[in-house]
């Protein structure tokens, strides 16, 4: 599409220049002609001074007119000299050129880097996410995106592969590297006896509730009415079970105090020899790794599990359908104070200004490269499209307007340097 303003001011620059072309032209005919039918007048200095003038002025427009327009068309269009339309001609390597000079002058790392440094994007961010109508603008384009993800996976070819892709990706994981890995996390500097000791404290604090002894001694009527039914009907059996459940509840203390205080308590080193034997066997055990991943096999291939797994996540998208779609949604309204927050936050605190923007330039920098290549390829691919005419015509509307002023120059040039050369010429003459 051509721009109306950039051809109208392309137009009115060539009819300056043609002007000052055909002015140069009429002056050297009118003297001409005037040497013709006036010899008298031919041999006057400024006759002389003024034709050469107008006729180097002719020289420099015609010879500028020609350099300019070889530029852009064939000169003559049917049978074209060498060297003209060289836009045309050197397309590719126009293209090859300029996707060259963007990338190495615009989007090299150093260039990126300081691009970066200097505009300072992590206050600027701060600054715009502290502003609340931003901050949720923010958070309804990402709880729309969510949205249309979630549209993408409920499609039945993309769950298809989906669920294809995981159950691939999860039968091929080792269980006994990840288990025994984590076991060897867990008990790293005895961490597995400091949860256990919270587990101890923990059921401790269970037991001595009222409600724990009652559900104890509920539960032992209800044994001793299903085992012992004639003996239940004479024995006490309400007192026989609360005082049970006292008695259970005292010796269950005391053995968790035992455990919990003693640290080389037997149940303790029975826990690290069971918690030892099974991380071994999970790294060296060949039939232990086998049962495992005979075991994760079952879970894959269960269709109560696979059912089960898709009535939650069909559950879990239909809240977050729902959550999503509504105005005041628990996750928009949520992420927009909390991008709101973050906001503040970036904008006052130049430490952490500091950091995001080195990371921001680390991470540009780490780009810079394959962003350059691919912003090069798509320049080059671009104008090697184009149409070679339009290619001519985009690049006249664009500089066409100052290369007219070239030819005007070269008249204007060229009529100096006749004058001048003119000058010469009559010193030479004055002394010989």
């Amino acid at each position: 599409m051509v721009d109306v303003t950039k051809a109208a001011q392309l137009k009115h620059a060539k009819r300056q220049a043609l002007a000052w072309l055909i002015g140069a032209a009429i002056v050297f005919v009118g003297l001409t002609v005037l040497q013709t039918i006036a010899p008298d007048n031919a041999a006057l200095w400024w006759v002389q001074l003024v034709k050469m003038t107008s006729e180097a002025a002719l020289v420099g427009g015609l010879a500028d007119w020609f350099a300019v327009s070889a530029l852009f068309r064939p000169i003559p269009a049917s049978h074209p000299i060498p060297h003209t339309n060289i836009v045309a001609n050197n397309q590719s390597v126009i293209a090859q050129n300029l996707a060259v000079f963007v990338k190495d002058k615009f989007f090299h790392n150093d260039a990126i880097e300081t691009l970066v440094s200097g505009s300072h994007p992590a206050r600027a961010m701060g600054e715009w996410l502290q502003q609340p109508s931003n901050a949720a603008r923010l958070a309804k384009y990402i709880t729309d995106s969510l949205a249309g993800l979630l549209h993408v996976i409920d499609d039945a070819p993309v769950r298809e592969a989906l669920h294809k892709g995981v159950h691939k990706a999860l039968g091929h994981i080792e269980l006994g590297a990840i288990v025994a890995g984590g076991g060897k996390v867990m008990t790293r500097d005895g961490r597995h006896q400091r949860l256990l000791n919270k587990l101890l404290d923990k059921l401790s604090e269970s037991l001595q509730q009222e409600t724990t002894q009652q559900f104890i001694a509920e539960k032992l009527t209800e044994w001793l009415k299903t085992e012992h039914r004639r003996l239940e009907k004479i024995l006490p059996s309400s007192w026989l079970s609360e005082q049970g459940a006292g008695i259970a509840v005292s010796a269950l203390a005391h053995v968790l105090a035992d455990v919990n205080q003693d640290p080389q308590h037997p149940i303790r080193v029975e826990l690290n020899t069971q918690l030892t034997r099974f991380i071994d066997d999970l790294e060296h055990n060949a039939d232990a790794q086998q049962k495992l991943n005979e075991f994760r096999d079952r879970l894959l291939n269960s269709e109560t599990v696979g059912q089960y797994l898709n009535s939650i996540f069909a559950e879990m998208r239909q809240w977050l359908d729902s959550d999503i779609a509504a105005e005041n949604g628990q996750i928009r309204t949520r992420l927009t104070k909390w991008l709101q927050a973050s906001g503040t936050k970036l904008a006052q605190d130049k430490a952490l200004q500091e950091a995001v923007d080195h990371h921001i330039g680390e991470a540009a920098r780490y780009a810079a490269p394959e962003m350059a290549d691919f912003l090069a390829g798509h320049i080059r691919k671009t104008i090697e499209s184009w149409d070679a005419a339009q290619l001519s015509q985009q690049i006249e509307l664009n500089i066409g307007k100052d290369l007219q002023k070239v030819r005007i120059n070269g008249t204007l040039v060229g009529g100096l340097i006749g004058g001048l050369l003119f000058g010469i010429e009559q010193l030479i003459f004055a002394f010989a």
